[in-house]
């Protein structure tokens, strides 16, 4: 399963590239109940259109904020 569709389902914990050739470790989601009740994050949805192409957007639930990734630089999802 990819990490977007998993994003949608739960709390995921993965590991990417930064632009600067960093490895970074991320706890994110995208699931908009969790975001609401668990996270206190008022949305009403996430647009599909607003998507770009190779780009993951997700919620940081460590950082408390929306980042994103280019999905070539993903390494492992850790929680499989």
């Amino acid at each position: 399963m990819k990490l977007r569709d998993r994003l949608k389902l739960s709390v995921v914990k993965f590991s990417y590239l930064k632009k600067n050739g960093e490895k970074r470790y991320a706890t994110g989601t995208n699931n908009l109940e969790l975001l609401s009740v668990v996270f206190g994050v008022s949305i009403k949805e996430l647009k599909e259109g607003r998507e770009r192409c190779g780009i993951t957007t997700y919620f940081d639930v460590e950082k408390g904020s929306w980042r994103c990734l280019k999905d070539e630089n993903l390494l492992e999802i850790i929680n499989d």
